[in-house]
């Protein structure tokens, strides 16, 4: 007796989602992708266009019989109503349209922002997390939604993800926009493939009966001081480290420990920032 194929949902399937998909399809499951323009989806998925802030096109979810879930919302503006939208109202509509009778596991793409801390010091899952910005309350409020619905979920809370196609940070190096020195800011941050994995991991633990956790946090194995990223960087491209007096830090200054993820048997391609941007700058050049 053939068994039916285990079902992959992807709602907001960007570039994490379609490497997560593509995965998968790989491995024989069927990957449903979702988001606003389906049709940029690869043609192997089951693709829908779903607009996440309207009801009646949410309301199509409510067919599909998913195993897992992948949820990875993206505000469409940096703004406090374009994050509640995404984060509240959006997750809001998809969670009261999952078909909850197949779901074996939901896992959400948290952030590090959740952290308010700014002194340096380290964190981890058990860490108090008061955001003061409108980004870290917005997905720690979707947290506490996946929470109270009752449904089995993971959050995964990455640090800046950097890879693929995104170049911003040697960028700004290479414009002469520097951190200083002084005073020491510490970063977190991780490669989109080991995002990528991360999510296969958990996966992976939870269809083989193995356990996993509400929560994780997703980092590299070196919380490295911004500055000390950006004058890596200048050297690798052979230019000069020229700082910015008026650079502003995106996030409060923390490091992350990620031995809860090292624990349950994950191992990074790419363990630290050196490793992860050497592979990004070789792949551009």
């Amino acid at each position: 007796m053939s068994h039916p194929k285990p079902t992959l949902l992807l709602l907001g399937c960007g570039q994490l989602g379609t490497a997560l998909g593509q995965y998968y399809l790989s491995r024989g499951w069927s990957v449903v992708g979702v988001r606003r323009k389906a049709d940029k989806l690869p043609g192997e998925f089951h693709r829908l266009s779903v607009d996440f802030g309207d009801p009646d096109s949410t309301r199509q979810l409510a067919a599909i019989a998913a195993d897992y879930v992948v949820i990875t919302l993206t505000p469409g503006g940096r703004s406090e109503e374009a994050y509640q939208r995404a984060f509240a109202s959006g997750l809001g509509n998809l969670l009261s349209v999952l078909n909850r009778s197949s779901i074996k596991r939901v896992l959400f793409t948290s952030s590090t922002s959740v952290y308010h801390q700014n002194d340096g010091s380290v964190v981890d899952e058990a860490s108090p997390i008061e955001p003061s910005s409108f980004s870290g309350r917005a997905v720690l409020g979707a947290e506490r939604l996946l929470r109270e619905s009752g449904l089995p979920f993971t959050a995964v809370r990455f640090g800046g993800i950097y890879g693929g196609d995104s170049l911003r940070l040697a960028q700004r190096v290479r414009e002469g926009q520097c951190a200083p020195p002084e005073p020491v800011h510490y970063s977190n941050r991780i490669h989109r493939d080991d995002c990528v994995r991360v999510l296969q991991h958990l996966i992976e633990l939870h269809h083989t009966g193995q356990r996993v956790d509400e929560c994780y946090l997703a980092v590299d194995d070196d919380p490295a001081p911004i500055a000390e990223v950006h004058r890596w960087l200048a050297a690798e491209m052979n230019i000069p480290y020229a700082t910015d007096a008026s650079y502003r830090h995106m996030a409060g200054s923390k490091r992350g420990d990620n031995r809860r993820l090292r624990e349950s048997g994950f191992d990074f391609n790419y363990p630290d920032f050196r490793s992860g941007y050497r592979a990004v700058l070789a792949q551009t050049q």
